[in-house]
């Protein structure tokens, strides 16, 4: 029976998978399907529509002028129909789920509008709080959150899906009228104050750690629970710090800023440590939802983090890792 339809969604996510994922061997991949069916497919698809929507003499194919209309529109279509069926993939009568989600600090800061904008496309019904990591675990653990993204690992659960999202790098920052080349910590310890994180944040107690075990141990005299009052601080000449380059886009950065009109960064001299934002959820609790979001946050930071990382301290590119 004609319905008046010439396509059916799963050809539409074929060929929008293709054009951002930059071939059909690629979009195969993401798919587990082989390349030529997503060749024949798309073959089908443009023969339906009467419509040539790639160039395939270009490597990789390129969307024809028709081609971006049809992808345009195809997107919102796509997003319409996964957003549908978020809502209504319940059993009869069962109420929609209020999704809540807690992020890190640095998140929130960097990304965080858009984030909720792709958390509107996938939910309607959420709502979102920042705050300190170790609160958001316990908040996971005791269901009153359902997702959450943070450098805190929570427990080694096997009823947790656990996504990274972010690999990243401390550094060392130092006022911005300091002169020579790197220090040593120890050298540090007799020009400055050590400007740190509350041994009551999960970013603190790991700098701690790692300085114990370096056997260095600067004294105990500021202590501040968020990287935006460490950064006045450090800027203001009281001291110096070490965070990561994600918690320094709490200062506002932008590629336009440069760090060195502010502060110096630089790396930490000797063995290098890291942190890892994960997003956790209770596995099978929120279907690809927990999935969908870790794959949006690391496309956003791709998009929002790295070029600021990359125009002004490109010597980091090589140590974050996305996902």
């Amino acid at each position: 029976m004609q319905n008046g339809i010439s396509f059916d969604l799963k050809a539409l996510e074929v060929f929008v998978l293709v054009v951002e994922s930059g071939g059909m061997t690629a979009a195969g991949q993401r798919l587990s399907i082989t390349q030529s069916s997503v060749s024949q497919t798309l073959s089908n698809l443009e023969q339906t529509l009467n419509l040539q929507l790639l160039d395939r003499s270009q490597r990789p194919p390129m969307l024809t002028p028709v081609g971006r209309q049809f992808y345009n529109r195809a997107c919102t279509l796509l997003d319409d129909a996964r957003h549908l069926s978020q809502e209504f993939r319940k059993p009869l009568g069962e109420p929609l789920k209020h999704i809540r989600i807690a992020l890190v600090d640095s998140m929130a800061t960097s990304i965080g509008a858009d984030l909720l904008t792709a958390i509107r496309q996938r939910t309607a019904n959420w709502s979102m709080v920042t705050g300190q990591s170790h609160q958001h675990a316990e908040a996971l653990l005791s269901r009153r959150v359902d997702i959450i993204i943070s450098d805190d690992v929570v427990s080694k659960n096997p009823l947790l899906f656990r996504q990274r999202i972010l690999r990243e790098p401390f550094v060392l920052v130092l006022p911005g009228d300091f002169k020579g080349p790197v220090p040593s910590l120890r050298n540090l310890l007799v020009r400055g104050d050590f400007i740190r994180y509350s041994n009551t944040t999960v970013i603190g107690r790991s700098i701690e750690t790692q300085l114990e075990k370096w056997g260095i141990q600067p004294p105990l005299r500021l202590q501040l629970d968020n990287t935006a009052a460490i950064m006045s601080l450090v800027m203001a000449n009281a001291g110096w710090t070490i965070t990561t380059p994600l918690c320094l886009l709490q200062s506002g950065l932008t590629p336009d800023n440069k760090f060195s009109r502010a502060f110096r960064l630089f790396p930490i001299p000797g063995e290098e440590f890291f942190r890892e934002l994960t997003m956790v959820a209770r596995q099978d609790d929120l279907g690809l939802l927990p999935q969908q979001l870790a794959q949006d946050s690391v496309e956003l930071l791709k998009n929002r983090f790295l070029p600021i990382i990359e125009s002004n301290a490109p010597w980091l590119l090589p140590s974050i890792v996305l996902g």
